[in-house]
């Protein structure tokens, strides 16, 4: 549901930078989608330099317990994701957060 002043955050495991698109709607707006693939798997380095990360990092370290690891991530703002479905494909919904 979109929703200002949310984050949907969703993380997965893929091959290459280049197949990452393949998860993100192209009909949804590009300045509200967030997208990045790492080598490393830790929380806080999957959403360094994310807007509002002064916000967004610690309240998801706080209310997250990871339990496998992960290599990329999608982050839909002005969007409040219900869980309706819990992963798709090689992404996992992890939560959403509010960020204002």
């Amino acid at each position: 549901m979109e929703k200002q002043g949310w984050v949907s955050i969703w993380l997965g495991n893929i091959n290459d930078e280049d197949s990452i698109g393949e998860y993100v709607d192209l009909t949804y707006d590009e300045d509200t989608i967030e997208k990045a693939v790492y080598k490393d798997s830790d929380i806080s380095t999957l959403l360094d330099g994310c807007s509002y990360e002064e916000i967004v990092i610690p309240k998801i370290q706080k209310s997250i317990n990871l339990k496998k690891s992960y290599n990329a991530v999608i982050l839909m703002y002005k969007f409040e994701y219900k869980n309706k479905i819990s992963s798709t494909g090689a992404f996992d919904f992890i939560a959403a957060t509010n960020y204002e």
